[in-house]
C-alpha cells in the first residue's frame, strides 16, 4: 500500500510540474502594444566593460532606435582598447561605428515597466575583396527594461567573439556594453 501511495504521488508530482508555465507568454497585440509604447530614438550614454572586471570606458554619448526591434551604434574603437594585437586594434579602429540590431524578447510587462531580452544579429564587415573580414558574435541572454512612463532604456549587449579573417581571435575576452538613454 505505501508503494501504491508513493507512485501515486511521483505521478502527481510529474502531472503538476509538467502544467507549471513559468514563462509568460504575451498575445501579440500586448507585444505590439510594448513595442508601440518603446517606440523612439533614444539618447544617452554608452559605458563598455569587461563582463568580468575593469572598465574600459565611460559615458560615451549614443543613440539607439527602437521599432519592431532595437539598433545601436555601437563604436568598436571601445573594443579595439581591449585588443592587445595592434594590427586587429588598428581596424577596428578603422572601421568605428557599425549598427548591430537586436530582436525583442519579452519576459516581463507591467503598466509601466517592460522587461526584455535582446536577440542581436552578429555583425560581419568586410570581406569580398575590401579589408579583411571582421566578425562579432553576441551573447543572446543580455537585456534590460524600457520605462514607457518615464521614457527611458536601459541595456546589455555583450560581444563574446570576435573573428579576423578566418580566425577565431583566441585572446578576446568578453565585453559589456550598457547604455542609458532617455527618449526625445
Amino acid at each position: 500500500m505505501k508503494q501504491i501511495s508513493t507512485i501515486i504521488l511521483l505521478i502527481a508530482l510529474v502531472f503538476i510540474s509538467s502544467c507549471n508555465k513559468d514563462e509568460p507568454k504575451f498575445s501579440s497585440s500586448e507585444i505590439q502594444r510594448a513595442l508601440f509604447e518603446m517606440k523612439g530614438t533614444y539618447h544617452g550614454e554608452m559605458s563598455v566593460s569587461y563582463y568580468h572586471g575593469n572598465t574600459i570606458s565611460e559615458g560615451n554619448a549614443c543613440k539607439v532606435v527602437s521599432k519592431d526591434s532595437l539598433t545601436v551604434n555601437m563604436d568598436l574603437s571601445l573594443m579595439a582598447q581591449s585588443i592587445t594585437d595592434e594590427r586587429i586594434a588598428s581596424r577596428l579602429r578603422d572601421i568605428g561605428i557599425v549598427q548591430v540590431k537586436a530582436a525583442y524578447e519579452f519576459y516581463q510587462m507591467d503598466e509601466q515597466i517592460y522587461n526584455f531580452v535582446l536577440h542581436p544579429k552578429d555583425v560581419c564587415l568586410g570581406g569580398y575583396g575590401a579589408s579583411e573580414t571582421v566578425k562579432i558574435a553576441f551573447a543572446q541572454n543580455f537585456g534590460g527594461d524600457a520605462d514607457y512612463f518615464n521614457h527611458s532604456i536601459t541595456f546589455n549587449l555583450s560581444p563574446t567573439e570576435l573573428c579576423v579573417g578566418d580566425k577565431k581571435y583566441e585572446q578576446f575576452q568578453q565585453l559589456v556594453y550598457h547604455f542609458r538613454g532617455i527618449y526625445e
